[in-house]
Order: C-alpha cells, then structure tokens, then sequence
C-alpha cells in the first residue's frame, strides 16, 4: 500500500541509518564463531504525506546556496576514510562523468598495524566505526 501511495505522489518516504553499537559474528571455517569489527546497522524508515511544501524535495534555501544550483545533482562525498569493518576506502571524485566513488586503500586490520598512519587516524576511524551512524550505506 505504502508503495502504491509513494508511486502515486501521496507520500514521500524517509530513510535513517542508525549504529546499534553491536558488532557482526563471523562464523570461521572450523566452525568456531568469532566477533568482526563490522557494526550492525539498523534503518529506520517514515512515510510523510506529500505536500506542496516538500514537492520534489525542492528547497529555495539549497538552490541559492548549493554550490551546483541543484541539490540532487551533485552529491560528493567528503574527503576522507571511510570503512565496512573489514575493508578501508578512500573518496575519489571521478571529474570525466561527475561520480563520486570509493577506491579500497587496505584490509582494516592492516590498516591499523601500519606504523605510516598515524595513530589518531587509526583512533578516529575505530571510534567512528563504534559509534558514529553511518555516512554511506548500500542496502541489499
């Protein structure tokens, strides 16, 4: 019904990811199960009645202050590290077609024994992966 409703411009729906602050089991070959690093995240999604205020997901604010003018043409993800708690990623903006990206640096675990990275990085990136919602996430 709530699909039919969105289809049909009644409803608009909301989607937000929240950190549970639990980390994912992993089960070895030997049968022993054992914690990752990889944190459990939960979605919370809401369904709003469509109105003229938020048609399009149009906003005078961001169409004068949006870099690009249009606020749903340009999304880049911030400079920086990010991580699914097995894998660390860099952002990479592709300039040719206008993608944002992910380009894989290193497994996690030896990211954090490498003696170059400094060891805020390292402290920031697991506090976030503890704590912090997510900033990317695909759904499967």
């Amino acid at each position: 019904i709530v699909r039919d409703m969105f289809v049909n411009g009644k409803v608009d729906v909301f989607g937000k990811y929240v950190n549970t602050g639990k980390t994912a089991v992993d089960v070895g070959p030997d049968g022993q199960s054992r914690a990752t690093r990889m944190p459990i995240i939960e979605g919370q999604y809401t369904a709003k009645k469509r109105s003229w205020k938020n048609l399009w997901n149009f906003s005078p604010k961001h169409l004068f202050t949006d870099s690009s003018g249009m606020l749903w043409r340009e999304r880049r993800l911030t400079p920086g590290l990010y991580t699914d708690g097995k894998v660390v990623y860099e952002s990479a903006y592709r300039y040719s077609d206008g993608r944002s990206g992910m380009k894989p640096v290193s497994n996690l675990d030896s990211f954090l024994q490498s003696s170059t990275i400094k060891t805020n990085v390292k402290e920031n990136l697991l506090q976030r992966l503890k704590e912090d919602s997510p900033d990317v996430v695909v759904e499967q």
